[in-house]
């Protein structure tokens, strides 16, 4: 596991895996040709770049993969290529050398990054916000069999947490500390969205934890095939939550969100960010900014969760990291930003 004092060769080794398989499901996805991020090709002024999103299980790579090909369809001039992640910690370290050009990042993430907080050893005081793209939100999910309604019941079990470093093991862990879980063996279990909510369907877990825009594409499969319960937090266990942590909010999951999802289930979330490094240029954020905003419609019905950026004030306010200079000139220009 990386520890306190950064990322480990391990790491490393890893990113080059996650990209070099991105970059090949891209170019099966989209057609693109293998350019460098950043680069040019015969094709004139063709600018080529990386986004990192996460487990192809969670709600990360579906909205990534979503403004990919908005911006590609939009600019003909920019071409979008999928890069394999993690989640939020892998981007900010992926955008911070260089590995990729954007990145999905959770709010929480962002802003412990930038002020040196919980796994990052140094400030990562380049990462900038380009838009909030949609809310991630506590989901926890178990067998109906396992006859559990309330997050606490999950004491003694074994829980799927998300990949190491990862958002959903972050707030996971945040919750497990609130609500006094770390005791009586429960088992805390890295592992992806995905993989996770299948372990769950096949026994091998008891409950999956996903904090992702809801529905969370794994445990919305999971639901479909098997009853399933979507756990409760009280208003107490939330009150602590929110707490602990002065980022989180209360959001609610509507009821129908997940089959067999009967009532509205008040959890805790964050907003999500899609992010860049302070250096890239000015003129290029403000391009991408633009295109975003244009397919806002579009990108809303998509995915459920990114209905959020109706709301022109949700995408540039209240945000935990500041914005790139081009993107808050963006904002400017519409008169959302004073």
């Amino acid at each position: 596991k990386t520890g306190r004092g950064g990322e480990s060769m391990a790491g490393q080794s890893t990113w080059r895996k996650l990209l070099t398989m991105g970059t090949a499901a891209c170019l099966f996805l989209t057609g693109c040709g293998a350019f460098d991020a950043g680069s040019s090709s015969g094709e004139e002024n063709l600018t080529v770049l990386t986004i990192g999103t996460a487990d192809s299980g969670g709600t990360m790579y579906a909205v990534g993969s979503a403004i990919a090909q908005a911006i590609t369809d939009g600019e003909s001039s920019i071409k979008i290529n999928l890069g394999a992640s993690t989640g939020s910690a892998m981007n900010v370290r992926g955008l911070a050398g260089g590995e990729i050009d954007l990145g999905l990042v959770s709010g929480d993430v962002a802003y412990a990054a930038y002020h040196c907080q919980d796994v990052f050893a140094q400030p990562v005081e380049g990462l900038r916000a380009v838009a909030a793209i949609y809310i991630s939100s506590s989901n926890w999910l178990a067998l109906e069999s396992q006859g559990v309604e309330y997050v606490h019941d999950l004491m003694g079990k074994r829980i799927g947490v998300g990949p190491q470093e990862s958002t959903t093991e972050l707030s996971a862990r945040t919750a497990v500390k609130v609500l006094g879980l770390d005791q009586n063996g429960t088992q805390l279990i890295n592992c992806g969205l995905g993989d996770g909510a299948r372990m769950v369907g096949q026994g091998g877990l008891d409950a999956i934890h996903g904090f992702s825009g809801a529905p969370v594409g794994g445990l919305m499969g999971l639901a479909k095939e098997k009853p399933c319960t979507l756990l409760k937090y009280t208003q107490e266990e939330l009150d602590g939550i929110l707490e602990e942590n002065q980022l989180y909010r209360s959001v609610v999951i509507p009821a129908g969100t997940y089959a067999g999802q009967e009532e509205d289930v008040t959890t805790f979330g964050v907003k999500c960010l899609l992010c860049v490094d302070e250096s890239m240029e000015d003129l290029l954020v403000y391009r991408l900014t633009q295109e975003i905003w244009a397919a806002t419609d579009r990108l809303s019905e998509e995915h459920p969760a990114m209905q959020e950026m109706r709301n022109r004030e949700f995408v540039c306010q209240d945000l935990p990291i500041p914005l790139h200079p081009g993107a808050r000139e963006f904002y400017e220009d519409q008169r959302v930003l004073q």
